[in-house]
This record gives structure tokens, C-alpha cells and sequence, in this order.
């Protein structure tokens, strides 16, 4: 007898011992096994139409593909199905290449061959436990969490899995870094210290917008308004980390992964926006497409016109890793507090709340999705402007009014 294709399906009576029928059931193949049988799903009801109504979902969900075989399918076999799923999505590359990694690193070695309908809620926590004990920061834990989760929430809304075991695990504690931030006689040192410098534009761009790494090496000169003083944020350039080079090694070991340059869109919808600029940094971008004009002319046929507004002397892209290692320089030899290039986009912020400027202005400028992020992440600033916001009657009134109001 020939085997039945995908997605045909067998009803028949379910009868008791004397042989009367008290219900029906039916099978869909969606699968082979290992030793050729066919891999069926059932279904069963107590009345004819009842399982024929079920059937034709389950043949439904197989042609939409939502009814997959999970019975030998293991939970690195899923997430690299997820993973695919999320970049047939559009996702950005550099989100794709982080799931993919964290799969590959941490959840993959301690619970990848785990049958997927068979993960438990415990197995995710010895995942947790594994990790802290490997030397983990409880950051990197909690981001490994997070990634199981999204899978598997993947999982149910292809009803593969019933429920999502790791809404039942509790992500460990992530102790909030403290932010460091310039004040404004630092800013001024270091930006004195750098005002010779081919890239001191970008710098004074970055602590006057808070614009991030990825956007100030990706602005284009099409991008800015001069005579409107503005700028329009449409571009990223980020680091896309992909698989290793086949037959490249390093150290004399194949390579884990390759870094490419690519020129993205920003991070979110909010990103993508319009930032007034202060005349003093209209003046800044002036010098640098005059400096811009002077490297043209001087590198004649090397020239690499791409049309970005920070670039190396050749018109060549400056990676943001390169922007970065170049301003950790910079710092040491200005003599100011080591923070982090980002800590300069905090910075611009801290800037902005000190001079008053609300909520919503400094969120639009640094491009947060929500005013509610702004004021969460910077709320130890807004703090110090409530302390100043106390005051007495006695402060607006001279001493003879303050008396009469007593």
C-alpha cells in the first residue's frame, strides 16, 4: 500500500470492548521518521463532524506551514529555524549576527540538544546557573534569557509549543552602571585640546547633539542644512559581524567571524530625525567642508568621494570602531576623566537638562523612542533641576512683602 503525502488525512471510530462506537478520531501525516513510518498528529472528538472540523485546521496549519514536526526537533535546531525566520524578517544584520551568536555561545553548548518539547523551565535556570559560573556578567545572563524568550514565544505563535517555559524563569539582577558624564569646563578642555585635529568636527558634533558613533561617520554632506541650520540623521554606519572566512586563520586558528562596513538606516523610527543646530556648530561643519576641500585637492586622483562628512584625508570611510579608538586618545592626552565615546552622548544630554531645556526637546534631539526613556535614564539630572525648582516666597518677594504675607 502506498504511503500517504503530507498532509493527507485517515478518520475512523474509536469502539469499546463490545465494539460500539463512542467517538472518532483522525491522523494527519506531516513527516517521516527515522525508520520510515510516518510521523501523524491526532486528533479525536465524540462526534463525526467534530474531528473533521479539527483535521481541516491541522491540514490548514500544515500548508501555512505552522505545523512542523517538533517531535525530534532539538532547541538548537528551532532557534536556528528562528534565527532564519527573524532575518527572512528584515531584521537589522547586527541584531541577527547578536541572536546568532548568543545561541552558538551560551545556549546551544548547555541546552541545545534538549528535545524542544521537552524544555523545562529548570533546564532554562541550570542554563542561567552555567553561565554566572563560566564568568558571565548577570547582564550577558539576562541577555541570553531574553533571546531564549523571544524563540520561544516564536515557538507557540507557530504552535509548535503549548506555552513559553521561560516566562516561567525570572532574569537575574542587573546592577544599573553608574553614567559618567563631562562637566562643562571638562568639555571645554577637551575640545580646546582637540581643535587642531582632522576629526575635532565630529567630536564637537557628538557633545553638542549627542549624536551617536554610527550617525556622525554616516552623516553626508546632502544631509545638512546650512542655511536653515539643521541636520537630517539618515544614515548609520555599523560594523556587520558575519561568519569567519572560509581558509582564513588567525594565531594560526580558523576565524570565528568577519567584520564588514555597512551603510544601514538608523537604529529605530525615532532616530531618524531632524536636529537644529547653534551657530557656533554651523561654524564647525563649515571648517570641516572647508578642511574636506584642502584633502580633495591635495590627493588629487586618490580622492574617494562618497559624499560623508567625516572622512580620512583620501575621502575614505572611518570605521566607528577607528572614531572610537582615536578618541580614547584623545582623552589621555586632553588630561580630562576617561569615559566612554558614548558617555559623551550622555554628556550632550546632561548639557541640554542644565540649561533647561525640556523633556521632550532633549529626547527628540538624542533621538529616544519616548520622552518617559529620556526622563528614566536621565532622572538623577532632572532630580537636581527639581531641588533647584524649591524654593521660598521669600525668594520672589523682597523682605518687606515676604513680612506682609506672614
Amino acid at each position: 500500500m502506498a504511503k500517504r503525502a503530507n498532509g493527507e488525512g485517515t478518520m475512523s471510530r474509536r469502539k469499546d470492548q463490545a465494539g460500539k462506537t463512542i467517538g472518532w478520531r483522525a491522523a494527519v501525516t506531516i513527516g517521516e521518521n527515522p525508520d520510515g513510518t510516518q510521523n501523524r498528529r491526532w486528533v479525536s472528538g465524540k462526534t463525526q463532524g467534530e474531528v473533521q472540523e479539527k483535521m481541516r485546521a491541522l491540514q490548514a496549519d500544515l500548508h501555512r506551514g505552522l505545523l512542523a514536526d517538533t517531535d525530534r526537533m532539538t532547541v538548537a535546531e528551532f532557534l536556528t529555524q528562528w534565527i532564519e525566520h527573524k532575518e527572512r524578517e528584515g531584521i537589522k544584520p547586527n541584531t541577527v549576527q547578536s541572536y546568532r551568536d548568543t545561541v552558538r555561545r551560551y545556549i546551544t553548548p548547555h541546552i541545545g540538544r534538549i528535545k524542544l518539547e521537552k524544555l523545562r523551565p529548570l533546564d532554562i535556570e541550570h542554563l542561567l546557573v552555567k553561565l554566572r559560573q563560566d564568568g558571565k556578567s548577570a547582564s550577558m545572563a539576562a541577555y541570553t534569557l531574553r533571546v531564549l524568550k523571544m524563540g520561544l514565544q516564536q515557538g507557540v505563535r507557530w504552535q509548535m509549543l503549548p506555552r513559553n517555559v521561560a516566562d516561567a524563569v525570572k532574569p537575574p539582577k542587573v546592577e544599573r552602571q553608574e553614567m559618567h558624564v563631562w562637566d562643562k569646563k571638562q568639555v571645554g578642555a577637551f575640545l580646546r585640546a582637540t581643535e587642531e585635529h582632522p576629526l575635532h568636527a565630529a567630536f564637537y558634533l557628538a557633545l553638542m547633539t549627542g549624536m551617536r558613533r554610527g550617525e556622525l561617520v554616516g552623516l553626508k554632506w546632502e544631509d545638512v542644512d546650512f542655511k536653515r541650520a539643521r541636520l537630517t540623521v539618515r544614515n548609520n554606519l555599523v560594523e556587520v559581524i558575519g561568519d569567519g572566512v572560509p581558509g582564513k586563520q588567525r594565531l594560526g586558528k580558523a576565524t570565528q567571524s568577519s567584520v564588514r562596513i555597512e551603510v544601514s538606516t538608523p537604529k529605530s523610527k525615532a532616530s531618524r530625525r531632524t536636529i537644529l543646530l547653534s551657530k557656533g556648530t554651523v561654524e564647525k561643519l563649515k571648517g570641516q567642508q572647508a578642511k574636506q576641500r584642502e584633502w580633495r585637492t591635495a590627493a588629487a586622483g586618490a580622492w574617494s568621494e562618497q559624499g560623508f562628512v567625516f572622512t580620512t584625508v583620501t575621502g575614505d570611510l572611518i570605521r566607528p570602531d577607528a572614531l572610537a579608538k582615536l578618541y580614547d586618545r584623545l582623552v589621555e592626552q586632553a588630561g580630562v576623566p576617561r569615559i566612554r565615546f558614548h558617555d559623551m552622548r550622555h554628556t550632550a544630554a546632561s548639557l541640554m537638562i542644565s540649561q533647561g531645556i525640556p523633556p521632550k526637546t532633549v529626547s527628540e534631539r538624542l533621538g529616544h523612542s519616548d520622552v518617559a526613556f529620556t526622563l528614566r535614564t536621565y532622572t538623577h539630572l532632572y532630580d537636581e533641576q527639581r531641588q533647584e525648582a524649591a524654593f521660598d516666597l521669600a525668594d520672589l518677594l523682597d523682605e518687606e512683602e515676604a513680612v506682609g504675607q506672614t
